[in-house]
Formats: C-alpha cells, structure tokens, sequence
C-alpha cells in the first residue's frame, strides 16, 4: 500500500476474518472451561488460612478476577475484530462494484 492503493483478495481476506473470529470463539471456550477449573480449583483456598494464606487470598482473588475478565474481554474484542474485518472485506467489495458500474454507465454515456 506504499502507493496509496489498496489491492484486496476479498477471499483471503474473508478467510483470515473468519480465522480470527474463530480464534476468539475458541479462546473463549478455553476461558470457560479453564477459567471454571481454575476458580473451581481455588474455591477452598488451597493455601491455608493462616496469616500467610490469608494474605495471599486477599491478593489473589483480585488478580484472578482481574486475569478472568480481561481473558473474557479479549475473547469477545478478538471475535467481533473478525466480524468487523468481514464487514470491512465487504464494504470495499460493494464500493468497488459501484465504482465500476458508475464508472460503466459515464463511458458509455460519452
């Protein structure tokens, strides 16, 4: 595109949207069924109660939150970033035929 033009394969570029619309879906597969391991694993604090568990405990269950929502988060702006490279490939498909057709229609006008 270093001169200002943008040559686009609709195919490929459609696959790779379709791509990374899967690799969302299937990192938030991973997120439900790992991260429901890993809170499950942690419902009884592993660590114990004592001053040392406890102090872990406060801090771990923020970061775990923090680390399960981001994963989901991620998950979610991956899948629709597919859909929106879907709908971009297709935008600039549509453009392209109505330029054409415009382009068509003024030449056989003259």
């Amino acid at each position: 595109m270093s001169d200002g033009q943008l040559y686009l394969d609709p195919q490929r570029a459609m696959q790779g949207a379709r791509d990374m619309a899967s690799a969302g879906q299937s990192l938030k597969s991973l997120r439900d069924s790992a991260g429901a391991q890993i809170t499950s694993a942690s419902a009884k604090p592993p660590w114990g109660k004592d001053d040392i568990g406890a102090a872990f405990e406060k801090e771990y269950r923020k970061i775990e939150q923090q680390t399960l929502t981001s994963w989901e988060g991620l998950a979610r702006y991956i899948t629709g970033l597919g859909f929106t490279v879907a709908q971009t490939v297709n935008n600039n498909v549509q453009a392209d035929v109505q330029s054409s057709t415009r382009v068509r229609g003024a030449w056989k006008a003259v």
